[in-house]
């Protein structure tokens, strides 16, 4: 078996597991880096991820896609919100990170 060119895929934010694992990794990556709160930062990344996946769809026009995309983006913030609280017994440690984990409860 063939290891994949990309972790992400243009096909990975059509799913519910990669938008909302995108989301995770970037808004604790936003943590990790700037120390903002994943419970304010979350939700635009959400919302980010999901407009960027009908735009690479080519629904970005459709007001129906628009009407659905509005309330996925709850379900994929929500989703990422529980990945990070799940995996929050990982901790990455760096120069002036340390005890600071990547994924953390977000509520």
């Amino acid at each position: 078996m063939a290891l994949p060119d990309d972790f992400y895929t243009v096909g990975s934010f059509a799913t519910l597991a990669g938008a909302a694992g995108i989301t995770a990794v970037v808004t604790g990556a936003i943590y990790k880096s700037v120390g903002w709160s994943s419970a304010k930062v979350g939700l635009p990344v959400a919302l980010l991820v999901v407009v960027a996946g009908l735009f690479l769809a080519d629904k970005l026009s459709d007001p129906k896609a628009d009407i659905i995309g509005f309330f996925n983006v709850f379900l994929v913030y929500l989703t990422a919100a529980g990945i990070s609280d799940a995996a929050g017994g990982a901790t990455v440690r760096g120069p002036g990170l340390a005890g600071r984990p990547f994924f953390h409860s977000w509520f």
